[in-house]
């Protein structure tokens, strides 16, 4: 069965190049409103290769913090306007204690307003591990995806259709997956269990033809 393995890198990696030899790959562009050092190559890195059909999508992160709309502004200042092969994850973590207690609306707030502004919510995945998904995340938009992150444990959760297996620093080693990629070394890596690129790719509401992407239906008001 196949899986579609990726790298999720920001500025603690060195910028991304031509060395990177997946079909799939994950970039931070803010967290709250840092903007990531790195964004201005990672980001027309994976437009370029979108559009050269080397990448089958790519995926801009954004760390969610409490001043979302904040945080949402500046993703879009960013990116402009949206590629059609680009998918957005929301990632919530606690941060050691710095995000505390149930932030579902928030969450649901900033995860809307992504949505509405890529034209679809197919496009918007969520990440975090289940003990922040489970706190900081406890009301969830329906039928959303998920990519969870566990370190020597692959395991269930509603939604999930990635795993983050290693976060670069030793874990998920004795696996049989790569702890990191080019040029980036050892980084955060991340498993679609059984699903090729493509499928993917469909999965985070990216439908790839052989001629061009198309965008998932708008969300009916």
């Amino acid at each position: 069965m196949p899986d579609t393995i990726y790298a999720d890198v920001s500025e603690w990696q060195v910028p991304v190049d031509d060395s990177y030899p997946h079909r799939v790959l994950c970039i931070r562009s803010n967290d709250g409103d840092h903007r990531d050092r790195n964004w201005h190559v990672n980001y027309p890195w994976c437009r370029t290769r979108c559009d050269a059909g080397e990448l089958e999508l790519f995926i801009v992160y954004f760390v969610w913090r409490p001043n979302w709309r904040r945080t949402v502004d500046v993703l879009k200042d960013l990116v402009g306007e949206p590629h059609p092969r680009m998918a957005v994850m929301v990632d919530v973590e606690s941060w050691g204690g710095q995000i505390t207690g149930d932030q579902s609306d928030g969450v649901n707030r900033a995860y809307w307003a992504v949505a509405d502004w890529l034209g679809s919510p197919r496009r918007v995945i969520g990440y975090g591990n289940v003990a922040d998904l489970n706190r900081l995340w406890r009301v969830k938009p329906q039928g959303i995806r998920l990519v969870v992150a566990a370190y020597g444990t692959n395991p269930d959760y509603p939604g999930k259709v990635a795993h983050q297996y290693t976060n670069g620093e030793g874990y998920g080693n004795g696996t049989t997956l790569p702890d990191g990629a080019p040029p980036f070394g050892t980084c955060d890596m991340n498993s679609a269990d059984g699903l090729t690129p493509r499928e993917f790719a469909a999965a985070c509401g990216i439908h790839v033809t052989d001629d061009a992407p198309t965008l998932g239906a708008r969300r009916s008001r």
